[in-house]
């Protein structure tokens, strides 16, 4: 299997396209000229046999392919190819197609789609992905010192919940196995912003309770945030993780549907560079401090490719505080977590990308939205 090898700015992309509607491609050749290099293909062997020959940045795939499906496909290259970009282009503009192919994805795209954006879009995680395996990088954040371990049980559970016919006690049974953490939860499970004024006794009934997806988050910000670190106080620690779940449970309001509990997961970690001493919060290098010095947003994202979760996740932490990086269309995984942050005052509110993306006139919702969760608790 060929890799992606690595592109200068100025290079042209390198792009796969799989679908039946040889119009998209025809008009992404057209409005980005030699900025690209696009290859077509009607069927999923002929795409697959493609990127097995060749070197590709990306890839877009329609849900319908002269012979296979798209999302099938998408599995497939995640597990022979990781390291391109896999976009699905939705031809109706509706989520359900996407839904099944949620966790294969790096980018959801919608026609009639954006050229320029999805350049930069393409291009700015391609940026990223150089960034952050950067050996100046690595090297800073190696002087941080000790870093996190990553939440097995968190992972476990992540792993263990994408069955949705799993036993509530199955679940409950996994939390219960590390008692201090069950402890946590349930603490976290019977404050305001959980409970609804109902007292919960056991992981069982909290598991109830909560559903899968809010539990798995709570079970990881217990273990992320509630590990008793060296130089970290226990309430910063104790803020840090309430804004994060407090930004989760936003996050998934501001992007109801498919995509609600990737914007959460998302929300949720985007604060864990903070748990690192000595990373700059919020951007800005101090006086004297070398340029390479990793941002809080960066040594998160970094932490969490080392513990091997999905790259949209690393690409929405990363980019939390810097939205237009993304080049998402409308409120996407990484606008929602931005606004999610912002709303709870922990990074400015991107005005100039709230215009761009025609969201100005939602600001007001999103306000009587983090008054109802501040109300909460």
């Amino acid at each position: 299997m060929s890799a992606p090898a690595a592109t200068p700015d100025d290079a042209p992309l390198r792009l796969l396209f799989a679908g039946a509607d040889v119009g998209v491609a025809a008009a992404l050749v057209e409005a980005l000229g030699d900025r690209i290099v696009l290859q077509v293909v009607g069927a999923s062997d002929e795409a697959l046999a493609l990127v097995r020959r060749e070197a590709f940045e990306a890839v877009l795939v329609q849900p319908r392919l002269g012979q296979g499906s798209g999302n099938a496909l998408l599995g497939v290259l995640k597990r022979e190819a990781p390291k391109l970009v896999r976009c699905l282009v939705l031809d109706d503009g509706r989520d359900a197609p996407g839904l099944a192919a949620l966790e294969n994805l790096h980018r959801l795209l919608y026609q009639p789609l954006d050229a320029e954006a999805l350049l930069a879009g393409l291009k700015s995680l391609l940026a990223l992905r150089r960034r952050l395996e950067s050996p100046l990088l690595a090297e800073a954040i190696g002087r941080i010192g000790r870093l996190p371990p990553p939440p097995a049980l968190s992972l476990d559970l992540m792993r263990r919940t994408e069955d949705l016919d799993v036993a509530a006690r199955d679940v409950a049974a996994l939390v219960e196995s590390d008692p201090t953490l069950a402890a946590k939860v349930l603490r976290l499970c019977n404050s305001a912003m959980y409970s609804g004024g109902r007292r919960i006794d056991d992981i069982h009934s909290a598991v109830v309770w909560l559903g899968n997806l809010s539990l798995r988050r709570l079970v990881m910000a217990g273990e992320i945030f509630g590990a008793t670190r060296p130089k970290a106080e226990p309430e910063a620690l104790d803020r840090l993780r309430d804004t994060s779940l407090r930004a989760s449970r936003l996050a998934a309001r501001l992007l109801p549907g498919p995509r609600a509990d990737l914007a959460a997961t998302a929300a949720l970690l985007a604060g864990v560079g903070r748990l690192l001493p000595q990373v700059r919060v919020p951007w800005a290098p101090q006086p004297g401090e070398a340029g390479d010095w990793p941002t809080y947003a960066e040594a998160g994202a970094y932490l969490l490719a080392l513990w091997g979760l999905p790259e949209t996740l690393v690409e929405a932490v990363a980019q939390h505080a810097t939205p237009a990086a993304a080049a998402e269309h409308g409120l996407g995984v990484v606008g929602a977590s931005h606004v999610a942050w912002a709303l709870l005052a922990e990074v400015p509110l991107d005005e100039a990308w709230v215009e761009a993306q025609g969201l100005a006139d939602q600001r007001d919702g999103w306000q009587a939205l983090a008054a109802e969760l501040r109300g909460e608790g």
